[in-house]
């Protein structure tokens, strides 16, 4: 793509005579271990790394452009002969570029994005399942397709580009606080932006709750409207502050635009509950269990129902909708001595729900054990809290590990351990796989077991690297072993 076109709508300045507006630029990355014969290589203040420092591999490796962000390194590129340029906002620079190289593929979709702490997974793909039951060809990203719940540029507007190009006309995206603090969605309008929660999360990278927010609400800044959770106290301050139209779903207010009455919560057999409007009604049934599932219903519903969607489309969408893959997920077993669930909370919010959500269905006299652990590398101050609700809310727990990553995994247990509750019963086995088999062959007669924390994750990452890790596999395997 020529150099002029390429620049589109960025606030990158080109420097003088080093580099034609005419140049092809063949690919945009921040990445110099990326960097393509004939591309743009954009430097960028990491969090842990400053792309000003790898400017020399990148030009080894072909870059034909460098954008700066730091003045200081104009000398050393103008030594290198390669044509340079600055920019004030690097990561909003490169997302723009990246998608004009696309050839800005958002303004050919009609792109819904999820914000919160909980529920963006499930959100997306009901929408999903309305809308296909409502005859669009869509599209999904985040957590269950790639890495990343919300990809990177140079790989994000990519694949915005393969789905206008085979046909899609509805997108259905998760947009992660990192996404929108880092500026990966800078150059998309959203047609709707949904509100699902927020909890305490990631405040390893935020720092603070009001900026964990903050970094939430920009997405409506950037959407023509705002589905908004009312029964959220953030939920507010959104819909006082944003720049998008906003319209309201609530479990608990008729002052909401939309908002669920008569609600059942049917334990084992999912819920039910008409959701009402100004001037529609639609009885809404799902068969996953849980008061979080009236929430992700909700939204999913009220914003299609906004959107024009019949409601008969809603309605049988949602109660042919199975769930998400490692989403309360019941593994099948070869019988039904006891049962285990697969579920991705790790967060304390995620926890106790999914925890409340199972005590609601299993038999009063059956044993609840939850296993889980914490995320290295990651917000610690959710370790204490969560030890202090499964120890409040389970009847056994064991402490393991969970995607350790560069941090001892015995440190991260001890400050789990620190809000278990030493009168209840609990178990400490740090190797994961290990735990499982000791919750498998320990199992009482009518017992529920829930592993939580992984969910769809079919890995495991500690300091040595990422290895395959599948909790059903292993499951299945120790019913084998155990002959139970």
């Amino acid at each position: 793509m020529k150099l002029n076109r390429l620049l589109r709508d960025t606030d990158v300045q080109l420097s003088d005579g080093l580099i034609d507006i005419d140049t092809d630029i063949s690919s945009v990355t921040c990445d110099s271990q990326k960097v393509q014969p004939g591309g743009a290589f954009v430097c960028v203040a990491g969090l842990q790394k400053n792309g000003h420092a790898y400017i020399g591999e990148a030009v080894s490796a072909g870059a034909k452009l460098v954008v700066l962000s730091d003045t200081s390194a104009i000398d050393y590129v103008k030594a290198l002969g390669i044509g340079y340029a600055f920019t004030p906002s690097p990561r909003r620079s490169a997302a723009v570029m990246c998608s004009n190289l696309s050839g800005r593929p958002a303004e050919r979709l009609k792109i819904f994005a999820v914000t919160g702490t909980n529920g963006k997974t499930t959100v997306t793909k009901m929408l999903e399942s309305i809308y296909k039951h409502y005859g669009a060809k869509t599209g999904v990203i985040g957590t269950l397709t790639g890495k990343l719940t919300t990809p990177d540029p140079e790989e994000l507007y990519p694949i915005l580009k393969n789905m206008a190009d085979t046909g899609a006309t509805h997108v259905f995206m998760e947009a992660s606080s990192h996404a929108l603090a880092l500026e990966k969605l800078a150059p998309i309008k959203f047609d709707y932006g949904i509100f699902t929660n927020l909890t305490p999360d990631h405040l390893d990278f935020h720092g603070t709750m009001e900026s964990y927010f903050l970094a939430k609400k920009k997405l409506f800044d950037m959407c023509y409207v705002g589905v908004i959770n009312y029964d959220d106290p953030y939920s507010r301050r959104i819909a006082e502050t944003c720049y998008a139209k906003t319209v309201t779903f609530s479990a608990k207010s008729e002052e909401a635009d939309f908002y669920a009455a008569n609600i059942k919560l049917l334990g084992a057999g999912g819920i039910d509950y008409e959701l009402r409007t100004h001037n529609k009604m639609a009885r809404i049934r799902s068969v996953i269990p849980g008061k979080f599932t009236v929430f992700n219903t909700l939204a999913a519903a009220s914003c299609a129902m906004y959107d024009g969607v019949p409601t008969e489309a809603i309605r049988n969408a949602l109660t042919a909708f199975r769930g998400v893959k490692g989403r309360l997920e019941k593994i099948p077993l070869p019988h039904n001595d006891y049962s285990v669930f697969i579920d991705f909370a790790h967060t304390p919010d995620a926890l106790e729900n999914v925890l409340r959500t199972v005590r609601g269905f299993i038999p009063s006299d059956a044993r609840l054990t939850v296993l889980f652990g914490c995320g290295g590398d990651r917000d610690r101050t959710k370790r204490k809290i969560m030890g202090a609700i499964a120890s409040r809310l389970a009847d056994f727990v064991i402490v393991t590990s969970d995607n350790s990553r560069s941090e001892d995994p015995s440190d991260i247990i001890s400050e789990i351990l620190r809000g278990i509750d030493k009168e209840k019963p609990f178990a400490v086995i740090e190797d994961r796989r290990e735990a499982i088999r000791y919750a498998i062959r320990n199992a009482e007669k009518g017992e529920c077991i829930i592993l939580s924390g992984k969910g769809h994750e079919e890995y495991e990452i500690n300091s040595n690297g990422c290895f395959p890790f599948s909790e059903r596999e292993i499951v299945l395997e120790c019913i084998k072993e155990f002959g139970r």
